[in-house]
């Protein structure tokens, strides 16, 4: 499968519903018992765990690997946190900001310029956006949500997609809020 049809058919595959996610956070949500979740995901011969960061601050969560993504501390206004792999080539990025006067679309554009895209979808209330730039996969997921933007943006080497391909689609299905 070439690169670009992969690309589409991972996207597609994480542009579904998020009605599941979304089961993260019940009334009466409570970050340290979200922080607590783990589930495991067999690829490539390997088992990897996953806990769940979760944004108090912006109100999402999402789940990362541990042990290939490293968290780097929640940033100093609490509006998301960096993860980074442990050799350094890949990053995960998961923050909320305010919208102000942009609207969704304002931001799909934006996550577009200077990248390569080889797949984009923009629906009434969230975007994908993925490709390459600088010899790296990315793909970005934003929500919009009452006032704000949730994003997460996953970037890799294009010769560890084995490895991130899956990690990205867990992400994605995970992401809420």
């Amino acid at each position: 499968m070439s690169p670009l049809n992969l690309s589409i058919a991972l996207s597609l595959l994480l542009c579904g519903s998020n009605s599941k996610s979304e089961q993260f956070f019940s009334p009466s949500f409570t970050p340290s018992e979200i922080n607590r979740t783990t589930a495991t995901l067999s690829f490539t011969n390997q088992r990897v765990t996953y806990r769940t960061y979760s944004n108090a601050r912006y109100r999402f969560s999402t789940a990362y690997p541990v042990g290939i993504f490293i968290p780097q501390g929640e940033s100093d206004n609490g509006d998301g946190q960096k993860f980074a792999s442990k050799n350094g080539n890949a990053t995960l990025l998961a923050f909320g900001s305010n919208r102000l006067d942009r609207s969704l679309r304002d931001e799909f554009q934006t996550a577009q310029e200077n990248r390569s895209v080889t797949y984009k979808v923009l629906k009434r209330d969230m975007f994908v956006v993925s490709g390459t730039e600088n010899g790296k996969i990315f793909y970005q997921k934003t929500l919009l949500r009452g006032d704000s933007f949730k994003t997460f943006i996953i970037e890799y080497h294009e010769h560890e997609r084995a490895v991130f391909d899956p990690i990205t689609s867990r992400i994605a299905h995970s992401f809420a809020g």
